[in-house]
């Protein structure tokens, strides 16, 4: 979010407006299925009730506390949508300050805040539990990486790519290492700085030229979302299965391979199919219908698939960048 607003003139409307069409049609979509799902046969989804209540606070992107302790919505995994969304909000108030690294700076000031003041308050409320958690750490650091990684010079030597490549490295090392050794301790110090490392890692050494070139890896990339809400479907499935057949060593290899490529498969027809024509159409109505003409120039060029144009497009005089894919 800090990369792609940076060379942009870029109001809190339209950024919203620009997130919600990204996030909410298929995660509504897939909500909806597996609501309807529950209503039909209940036995099939063992932690989710058919609570009207609960569906409302689960397309709202309100946290509450499930039957069985977890605070999850109706699709569980959209609990990291929670904070997404959570974020693009502080992210949003911040472009309404002054210069490009207030907003950011007064959105990391928040998170730490929150993560301080539960701390120190230990709140018992859902709203206090989950917005104070260590976890939105993790956007604070996203940030800071935003902040700087342009700011890493395009040249570099030899024994400086080593090294960029070595965070990497540990960042992997340390997101399988550490939960085996603190299973018990909060996930920032667990994923979100091991994850710190490989993200700046990999960042630095793109800006040093090496870069992923790799089709499959680009599609993957950009498919991520509808993988991300679909897997559990593909995967659970694939557990069924082999509760009976009951697979051997190699069958089980074979079983997570197999997987492993549906899970992927899925994602990309989802993506092509819903994801992308929804998202599509909902910035095409946002964009209609959230300002009159006469405010248009306080909204940010659009293309005509309703993306916000390159820098080097939407402002001749900024510098060209790479367009990101994913989220």
């Amino acid at each position: 979010m800090v990369y792609t607003t940076a060379d942009r003139d870029v109001t809190p409307i339209y950024f919203m407006s620009d997130r919600i069409a990204r996030i909410v049609p298929i995660y509504w979509i897939i909500t909806l299925a597996v609501f309807g799902l529950v209503l039909l046969s209940p036995t099939l989804v063992q932690t989710t009730r058919a609570d009207w209540g609960e569906l409302a606070e689960s397309l709202a992107f309100i946290p509450f506390e499930k039957n069985h302790g977890l605070m999850q919505p109706i699709l569980f995994v959209g609990w990291t949508l929670n904070y997404e969304m959570f974020f693009y909000l502080l992210f949003a108030l911040g472009l309404a300050l002054p210069g490009k690294k207030a907003g950011p700076l007064a959105v990391i000031c928040c998170l730490v805040f929150l993560v301080v003041a539960g701390v120190v308050e230990h709140p018992r409320s859902v709203f206090g539990r989950f917005y104070t958690n260590s976890i939105v750490l993790d956007f604070a650091l996203g940030v800071l990486i935003g902040l700087t990684h342009t700011k890493i010079p395009l040249q570099a030597t030899v024994s400086s790519k080593v090294a960029a490549a070595s965070l990497v490295v540990a960042g992997i090392i340390l997101v399988l290492v550490l939960p085996l050794i603190f299973p018990d301790v909060s996930t920032f110090p667990l994923g979100g700085l091991p994850a710190c490392l490989i993200v700046g890692g990999a960042l630095i050494l793109e800006r040093w030229g090496w870069v992923v070139q790799a089709a499959w890896c680009l599609v993957l990339g950009n498919v991520s979302y509808s993988i991300y809400l679909t897997h559990p479907f593909v995967t659970e499935a694939a557990q069924k299965t082999a509760a009976k057949i009951q697979p051997g060593a190699f069958e089980s290899s074979l079983l997570i391979a197999g997987t492993t490529v549906a899970v992927c498969v899925v994602g990309i027809l989802v993506h092509r199919t819903l994801e992308q024509p929804l998202s599509t159409m909902a910035r095409r109505l946002l964009k209609a219908r959230r300002l009159n003409p006469q405010m248009d120039r306080f909204i940010a060029p659009m293309d005509a698939m309703g993306q916000g144009l390159p820098a080097d497009v939407a402002h001749p005089t900024a510098k060209p960048r790479k367009a990101l894919s994913g989220l």
